[in-house]
């Protein structure tokens, strides 16, 4: 009899120790079920400061290298021609600026005179365009023509050289301070301390 109740209280004994177990181990998952909302929410990491850049220097808005323009009167008809080593255009001034020029004024759609000239400027609004840092053109029957610059005014289809300007044609030239001529030399108009000098 003492062994058979021996038995029933170790039984007894296990079966408690079993049931307080699995009761701890729900208390325990209950009491973080029920504290994890109310717990602050973790602190996210912090951004990782970003690396300072180096200010780039400022790009043209374009820039095309070995490139050709042209321009057309209304009609279609060519009125000049250039080829530049570089081309940049400036859309503040609405200009595009080129360095290294070489090209050719047209009349009735024909070439007349050809230049060249270390820089030039086209004016997107006025359509005109000039050449500058000493600028040398020649004519189709031979006269040459050097100045500091020479603009060719769009809507007058007339070319305009100021600065040293001096014409050279067989037998005569003619220095100014200031030359107004079509693009074929046909009709120039000089002004200025105007010089001539005739050789034999």
């Amino acid at each position: 009899m003492g062994t058979r109740m021996k038995r029933i209280w170790i039984a007894s004994l296990i079966i408690a120790l079993v049931a307080g177990g699995f009761i701890g181990l729900n208390w325990a998952r209950w009491r973080g079920e029920r504290a994890a909302p109310g717990e602050p929410p973790q602190a996210s990491a912090p951004p990782a400061a970003s690396q300072p850049t180096q200010a780039q220097p400022e790009e043209p808005f374009l820039q095309i290298e070995g490139t050709r323009l042209s321009g057309t009167d209304p009609q279609g008809r060519r009125m000049w021609d250039i080829r530049a080593t570089t081309l940049e255009v400036d859309r503040d001034r609405q200009r595009i600026i080129m360095t290294a020029v070489t090209g050719q004024f047209y009349s009735g759609g024909k070439p007349q005179l050809g230049f060249s000239a270390p820089a030039a400027v086209f004016d997107i609004s006025s359509k005109d365009v000039e050449l500058s840092g000493g600028v040398v053109a020649r004519s189709q029957d031979g006269r040459t023509l050097r100045a500091a610059r020479v603009r060719f005014d769009a809507s007058q289809r007339t070319l305009i050289a100021s600065g040293d300007v001096v014409l050279t044609q067989p037998g005569m030239s003619i220095r100014a301070d200031e030359l107004r001529t079509d693009t074929a030399l046909e009709h120039p108009k000089f002004s200025g301390n105007i010089v001539v000098r005739v050789s034999e």
